[in-house]
């Protein structure tokens, strides 16, 4: 009864979160009147948990406000290559010392200089303990400092060799340094200043109002942009079937019919990530995953080629390794696990659970296309083999903390292989693996391979390495690898210019008629 009535409360609240944003809107129903000409508004899933603080993730949600306030100094292009942004240039010197030249004239949205104090700051915050608490500052624990050279040159080094240094930046948002350092971490979230395209003026219940930076350098063209939270994925559909919002992130491939059928645009692009449910094996002496055959049992017993032609439309593919072709050292051979519950039963017998277990497993949803249904399917598919599973649903907030904390209420978690900003392999190792701190999950024979690679600045024979990494990664899975992952985006008829690319949404070319 009790965990029935917080299912209900959990409910209650989100859809009191998404009648509040809707309610702050004009009505809809005469579209061509209601809408206004001179702001887009985005409905998204979650509002940022650490609001205005940029340091406190670099995934979607959160990223559909940061990218409208803040600048990395780089970013990845769909060729998967970095590109400047606030650096027009970079070049490494030796194995640990990277040189970053800076894009002249940039100002931050209250008139300070962007220059290489600011870039001074912001990183070296990341390399204190504070910041190195931060989810963040915890992908970058290989900083050991910077230094200014001239206005519109740093300096960066490293603690060891890092060949994909600017990629990890792109992981980075450069933050105005004066009220960083006045207000703190605290302070900043509540006044985030940037140098993006877009300035918050509000951040109220459920919403974030932004207008337009008068010192962007990249000019946006609309002089509003308001960001509503909808927790759930019919609400934020119904809003852009009636011209509540402009742009609906998060839909599924069984909304395209409905948005085809409304006029809308559909924008489909595969994502650089693959779902899964991460097993939880540190700090719990009683976690049956520390036997690595019930790691591999579980991988077999759940039918992947259903979640990814029948739940997915056929647009993705089951997968066996954390990254998908959108990143580099993807393993283009590397084969599922084949759907064999009787495999999965015989191995379980021999870890010595011939009956099975109960499994808690922590998850977030109408966040990715059917990413309900694929843990139903999969919670289905463990029950016939013995492993009774119980969904747990929490919001993203809530998983955040518990994914810093290692907080987990039971033995596994959602949790995807997200190879985003920086469109590389090795990203999700950094958060499941040893090196994340607290870890969920430590496995010493992998980090031979993830350190070799984090220092090979050889392209080719990196990419050799990451191979070999995803191979022995699927020999020993640090979790229920399920389908990739597809991004479905309504948008408007009325809106033009709108590109989604690498899971960056580029505010500053969008129009409306």
């Amino acid at each position: 009864m009790g965990t029935e009535r917080k299912t209900i409360d959990r409910a209650r609240r989100a859809l009191l979160v998404a009648a509040a944003a809707l309610l702050a809107l004009p009505a809809a129903t005469t579209p061509a009147t209601a809408q206004p000409r001179d702001e887009l508004r985005v409905g998204v899933w979650d509002l940022p948990p650490s609001r205005g603080n940029p340091f406190g993730g670099r995934s979607v949600p959160s990223t559909f406000v940061w990218d409208a306030v803040y600048d990395p100094l780089v970013r990845i292009d769909e060729s998967g290559a970095p590109v400047p942004v606030l650096a027009t240039e970079w070049r490494v010197t030796d194995p640990t010392t990277w040189i970053f030249r800076l894009r002249p004239g940039v100002a931050f949205s209250n008139g300070t200089p962007m220059n290489a104090d600011a870039v001074v700051a912001t990183l070296e915050f990341l390399t204190t303990q504070a910041g190195r608490a931060t989810p963040v500052g915890s992908e970058l624990t290989n900083l050991a400092g910077v230094r200014k050279v001239d206005d519109l040159t740093v300096e960066v080094k490293t603690t060891g060799p890092d060949p994909v240094l600017p990629n990890r930046l792109t992981l980075v948002s450069i933050v105005e340094p004066n009220l960083w350092r006045s207000g703190g971490a605290e302070g900043y979230a509540a006044n985030p200043i940037g140098t993006g395209p877009y300035k918050v003026d509000s951040w109220g219940a459920g919403q974030v109002a932004l207008s337009a930076n008068p010192n962007a350098w990249r000019k946006p063209q609309l002089p509003k942009l308001r960001v509503l939270e909808l927790p759930e994925r019919p609400a934020r559909l119904q809003a852009l079937q009636s011209g509540q919002i402009d742009v609906a992130m998060g839909l599924s491939p069984d909304n395209m019919p409905a948005m085809r059928a409304a006029n809308l645009q559909v924008v489909s692009t595969p994502a650089p990530q693959v779902m899964s449910i991460a097993f939880v094996t540190e700090g719990r002496d009683n976690s049956p995953f520390k036997d690595v055959r019930v790691r591999q049992a579980l991988n077999y017993a759940v039918n992947k080629d259903v979640m990814a032609k029948e739940l997915l439309a056929g647009l993705v593919r089951g997968t066996a390794q954390g990254a998908t072709s959108a990143a580099f050292g993807y393993h283009p051979s590397l084969p599922a696990y084949p759907y064999d519950p009787e495999r999965a039963k015989r191995l379980l017998r021999e870890a010595g659970f011939p009956n099975g277990f109960t499994l808690v497993a922590e998850v977030t949803v109408d966040a990715f296309p059917a990413d309900s249904e694929v843990y139903q399917q999969m919670a289905m598919d463990l029950d016939a083999v013995g492993v009774k599973t119980e969904l747990r649903q929490i919001r993203f907030p809530e998983w955040l903390r518990k994914f810093t904390s290692n907080g987990w209420e039971g033995l596994a978690f959602g949790s995807s292989w997200n190879a985003a900003p920086y469109m590389d392999s090795i990203r999700p190792y950094t958060y499941m693996s040893c090196m994340k701190r607290p870890a969920h999950y430590c496995d010493p024979e992998v980090m031979p391979l993830i350190e070799a690679s984090n220092a090979e600045f050889d392209r080719e024979k990196r990419k050799a390495i990451l191979l070999k990494l995803h191979e022995l990664t699927r020999d020993r899975p640090p979790a229920l690898f399920l389908v990739e992952q597809v991004d479905v985006t309504g948008v408007s008829a009325r809106v033009q210019g709108f590109r989604y690319t690498n899971r960056i949404v580029q505010y500053e070319a969008v129009t409306l008629r």
